[in-house]
């Protein structure tokens, strides 16, 4: 089992597949590639496939598969088949921002996708599309979401980045949505990564929101969906949302996942520089054991927990990141 420096256990690793993204939502992408926005592809299929090769000598039990928009990565299907027939994984997962999902989604399930993350950060068209930077995208969205809970996934989790202070009509937008989908809907906080002005609600003004909204005391549940970071709450109606808030409600202690960009680095915390290249030893011809073991060699470099908010200087925005 794969170990850091604090004695975590390192269970889950996100794989960010591209760079490429159809969106240009501001905390992520705000000044967009020209174009189609589209860049070629830095790991090949099979590139992917000796890391998680290597993740699974480590112990790694799941993966997650994100972007940019992963579902834009060329070689998505080649790649999800191939960790599929390897067994090497307790569970396969898929970020996206849903633009593909009305025409994919069951090719995504039929590949051997378990579970769906997907990003709606608004309801409402004018709102969607401040919060994307593409106009006349939400209903498409909307009708992807349907699509995918038509399969059988396991779990479907819908992610809202809180990136502004929402008003009392957006709040009771979302728990319309909320109540009328079964799914887990997730919010997660604003990481500083970026010089802009965007700041949204901390955990105690977003759950005093939800709670003056909603007419009662968010109940914790010590059921856990997935691999993540999240904490769950019940609703006064029963309905279990997540929050992910990593500046306001750390969960530094027991953070078990690494990250890979889409040019081939170990990223070993998101909200620190430090990054490994694996990229040049994959194509070198590295085995997957060597990549293991530089990875178990840099998880040693971990840091306790993140930097504070003040001193968050970012080399990267977060779609060169990944989500």
């Amino acid at each position: 089992m794969a170990t850091d420096c604090w004695q975590r256990q390192i269970t889950y690793a996100r794989l960010s597949l591209t760079e490429t993204c159809n969106f240009a939502c501001p905390y992520c992408r705000p000044n967009p590639i020209a174009g189609s926005c589209l860049r070629a592809p830095k790991l090949s299929a099979n590139d992917w496939m000796i890391l998680a090769e290597a993740l699974h000598l480590l112990g790694i039990k799941a993966l997650r598969l994100t972007g940019g928009e992963p579902t834009l990565y060329p070689h998505l299907k080649d790649l999800v088949q191939s960790l599929t027939a390897s067994h090497w994984f307790e569970d396969i997962s898929m970020t996206t921002n849903g633009s593909t999902l009305k025409e994919g989604a069951s090719d995504f399930y039929a590949w051997g996708i378990n579970r769906l993350n997907i990003s709606l950060d608004a309801v409402t068209e004018t709102a969607f599309t401040q919060a994307t930077g593409r106009k006349g995208q939400l209903a498409n969205v909307i009708c992807g979401i349907e699509e995918a809970l038509k399969q059988p996934f396991s779990i479907i989790k819908i992610n809202t980045v809180l990136s502004h202070y929402p008003t009392d009509q957006e709040v009771n937008q979302l728990l319309s949505y909320i109540e009328k989908w079964p799914v887990i809907w997730r919010f997660i906080e604003y990481m500083p990564l970026s010089t802009s002005k965007i700041k949204g609600p901390n955990f105690t003004e977003w759950t005093s929101q939800l709670e003056r909204l909603t007419g009662g005391s968010l109940r914790p549940v010590k059921q856990i969906y997935g691999h993540g970071p999240a904490s769950y709450y019940r609703l006064t109606n029963g309905t279990t949302i997540g929050f992910i808030f990593p500046m306001s409600h750390s969960y530094c202690s027991h953070c078990n996942r690494i990250r890979f960009t889409a040019d081939g680095n170990l990223k070993l915390c998101l909200l620190h520089n430090e990054e490994i290249d694996l990229r040049t030893a994959i194509q070198s011809g590295a085995s997957p054991q060597t990549i293991a073991n530089r990875i178990q060699i840099a998880l040693l470099q971990r840091h306790e927990s993140h930097q504070e908010a003040s001193n968050i200087r970012s080399d990267r925005p977060m779609w060169r990141i990944g989500g």
